[in-house]
């Protein structure tokens, strides 16, 4: 079933509607220092402000934060230390990675203050259509356990990621490719 996409520039947020913000949203929100700038950046800062003067709820899953730490570290090496350190394991053991670590720590600890925290509800999801989706190609393993987790809770995905196109799910976006995929 094809999600449902708004426009996050015109969406208003009504008091305690839940959302779960993907991983690229929150390094658009606080990105690692070496990645690239965004046209996307004022939109989802924007969005983030009328989201919390609105009083909407926002989610988190553990899997969203893990994403965002990772994700932010592995920018800060393959664009600082790649050459110095081959491995990403072996850069996340060296005294270079304090700095970067703290610094991912530091916003990690900011997005905890502005969520609250949810399990993931891993042992009540579809787990065999993720799994289906994700050898057919059609959907990334984490991405289609958001979908599940959002479909379950009720929560719209607040996203940047153009393939989010099914899965039945209001999906809230500054994205053109997919406002125009699923109107």
């Amino acid at each position: 079933m094809k999600n449902k996409a708004h426009d996050l520039a015109t969406y208003t947020f009504s008091s305690g509607e839940q959302v779960l913000l993907d991983t690229n949203v929150w390094l658009y929100l606080f990105p690692a220092p070496s990645g690239k700038s965004s046209s996307f950046v004022t939109s989802y800062s924007s969005a983030l402000k009328k989201m919390l003067t609105d009083g909407a709820y926002l989610a988190l899953d553990a899997l969203v934060l893990s994403e965002y730490l990772n994700c932010y570290c592995r920018i800060e090496w393959k664009a600082l230390y790649k050459t110095k350190y081959k491995e990403f394991k072996d850069f996340r053991q060296s005294s270079d990675y304090a700095s970067v670590g703290t610094g991912a720590a530091l916003f990690a600890r900011k997005i905890l203050k502005l969520c609250t925290c949810h399990d993931h509800p891993f042992s009540s999801s579809d787990v065999a259509k993720v799994l289906t989706d994700f050898e057919a190609g059609t959907c990334d393993f984490n991405d289609g356990l958001f979908v599940e987790t959002c479909r379950q809770n009720g929560w719209k995905f607040v996203t940047n990621d153009g393939d989010f196109t099914d899965g039945g799910i209001e999906v809230l976006t500054s994205n053109p490719k997919l406002l125009s995929a699923c109107p």
